[in-house]
């Protein structure tokens, strides 16, 4: 159980990070390919059943600096479990 909240922190804090890294360094000569980013996803659909309305829709946006940072995250997140768990 630990190690999946580990995991999961270190995803969304990666994920975070990377965002606000990837932001900062936008128009910053010599590391303004962290910056560099691509959405993909699903628009906005309305499904109307006169009692209710269910939207679905899916957006990510992903930038240079969010997937180094998921890629660390995954490869250090064991460590630091087992570290807690000691």
């Amino acid at each position: 159980m630990k190690n999946k909240l580990v995991l999961l922190f270190m995803i969304v804090t990666a994920a975070v990070l990377g965002g606000l890294l990837g932001n900062l360094c936008e128009g910053v000569y010599g590391v303004s390919w962290l910056a560099y980013s691509k959405a993909i996803g699903l628009d906005a659909t309305t499904l109307n059943l006169s009692v209710f309305d269910l939207t679905f829709g899916i957006h990510f946006q992903l930038n240079v600096a969010q997937i180094i940072l998921l890629a660390v995250a995954l490869f250090v997140s064991p460590k630091i479990a087992n570290a807690i768990q000691t």
